[in-house]
């Protein structure tokens, strides 16, 4: 016997993780998991006065249900990143290189591997998500929400079917890629086109409101959803494809890809036949592989290049528009950007939004109805143009502010405004980019763009020859 007990017990132990104390492991992912998740709703809340508190509520709300929302999501990333590290063990790559090949012929059952090894996996992916689930819960508690327990189950499973698809899936793709890297980049994908379907097919319509999540039965709604059925076909589909295929490979040695060049003249090459159309082809497909693996390393170094040149460059715009004084406001061809702290204009210019002037020229005219940026006593005004007047200096604009606080004096805001005064006319707005600068002005933001960058820059190297690695 190989090992000291069955194939199953081998998996449970060691399949998941890289030693005998897979237990303690797995529960310390979990609770890390729940961490990362209270931390993100913290980070969150920063960014809680934004276009975020409109585009995606659910995760900004004071509630069970933005943790507990938070948490299914990080639970599926990270476990996805882990099924990426740990590519080789936990998959049915090993049996490409020949890890099974002994135990088959010794008389262990392949069928009954292949069950064990997705058994064991699916096992280790429940024990780690309910841990979590349930640390997350705990954790929520001591910030003294209101409790809805109905949401809970709804949420459990929608996390839970979401980390089984990227199993089963990684599953077949280990046993359809030849190498690890490419694999790595099928399963990064792959994750990407999960989001996609939820959100193709409704599901996250209905993930997204408290209120249908407190009912189960609205996730099964066809009407609402067709996530569910989708997602069962696909799972079906790779644990049959996967049965095949693996119990197929198993019975087979499998030769490196290179494994000929040192027995083999280097003019002679190993061809077979196809049963199916009767075709010769080469065996040797090395030169392949490795040129569409050069691809994707190419694709990915590129993306982390880009990405560091564009966090760095937003960090340089940030500095700038911060350190803009009055009278030497920041502008870029003519259009001064203008980070928007008021509510004042709403619904024009939402708070926080990221507002863009154009810068008045000699020949540019201001009309009624124009949101003018202006300079009074050292201090900037967002107004909109009610009334011109004309004199012997010359025209005034009588401003006011579109939204006035609940309670406050109506009018109080009135303003008469002369030419001279004016920095600016309003032409647009882009709320995204006003919520990222305000996130990169937290102390988080700061960390982020500025310790990842240098992180990337100084890892550069090392990433990328360990992603590159061939097997």
């Amino acid at each position: 016997m190989i090992y000291k007990s069955n194939y199953l017990s081998k998996e449970l132990r060691q399949g998941y993780t890289e030693n005998r104390i897979g237990i303690k492991r797995k529960i310390a992912f979990a609770l890390f998991l729940g961490l990362i998740s209270f931390a993100i709703f913290f980070l969150l809340q920063t960014v809680r006065q934004s276009v975020l508190s409109d585009t995606i509520p659910e995760v900004l709300q004071p509630s069970y249900f933005s943790t507990m929302y938070i948490y299914i999501h990080i639970a599926l990333v990270f476990n996805t990143l882990y099924f990426i590290i740990y590519y080789e063990s936990l998959f049915f790559d090993e049996i490409k290189r020949n890890s099974w090949y002994l135990l088959v012929k010794m008389g262990y059952n392949p069928v009954v591997m292949i069950f064990s090894k997705l058994f064991a996996l699916l096992v280790s992916i429940v024990f780690i998500y309910s841990i979590g689930f349930a640390f997350t819960f705990f954790l929520t508690v001591f910030l003294k929400y209101y409790l809805v327990l109905a949401y809970f189950p709804a949420l459990y499973l929608t996390g839970l079917i979401d980390l089984i698809i990227i199993a089963t899936i990684s599953m077949i793709i280990s046993l359809f890629i030849k190498t690890v890297t490419n694999a790595r980049y099928f399963i990064s994908f792959s994750i990407v086109l999960l989001m996609l379907l939820k959100k193709l097919s409704g599901h996250y319509t209905v993930l997204s409101n408290r209120v249908s999540m407190q009912y189960l039965y609205n996730l099964f709604d066809l009407n609402r959803t067709k996530f569910l059925p989708i997602a069962t076909i696909i799972i079906l589909i790779c644990v049959f494809v996967g049965i095949t295929r693996a119990r197929n490979i198993s019975k087979y040695y499998n030769l490196p890809y290179d494994s000929y060049d040192d027995v083999l003249p280097s003019d002679v090459k190993v061809m077979v036949t196809d049963v199916r159309t009767g075709l010769k082809k080469s065996i040797d497909n090395s030169e392949r592989i490795a040129r569409r693996g050069k691809i994707l390393d190419v694709a990915f170094t590129t993306f982390l290049v880009l990405f560091i040149i564009a966090v760095l460059s937003f960090n340089v715009v940030i500095l700038v528009i911060n350190a803009s004084t009055f009278g030497r406001e920041f502008s870029v061809r003519g259009v001064i950007p203008y980070i928007f702290k008021s509510s004042s204009m709403e619904p024009a210019i939402m708070l926080n939004d990221l507002a863009y002037f154009k810068k008045l020229e000699d020949d540019d005219n201001i009309n009624v109805g124009h949101i003018i940026l202006f300079e009074e006593d050292n201090t900037n005004y967002v107004e909109r143009v009610f009334d011109i007047t004309r004199d012997t200096t010359g025209y005034t604009f009588h401003v006011d502010i579109d939204n006035y606080p609940p309670m406050s004096q109506p009018e109080a805001m009135v303003k008469a405004v002369s030419r001279d005064m004016v920095i600016g006319i309003y032409s647009s707005r882009n709320r995204w980019l006003g919520a990222l600068i305000l996130f990169a002005n937290t102390i988080f933001g700061r960390l982020f763009f500025l310790l990842i960058p240098g992180i990337l820059l100084f890892y550069y190297k090392p990433i990328t020859e360990k992603l590159s690695r061939k097997t």
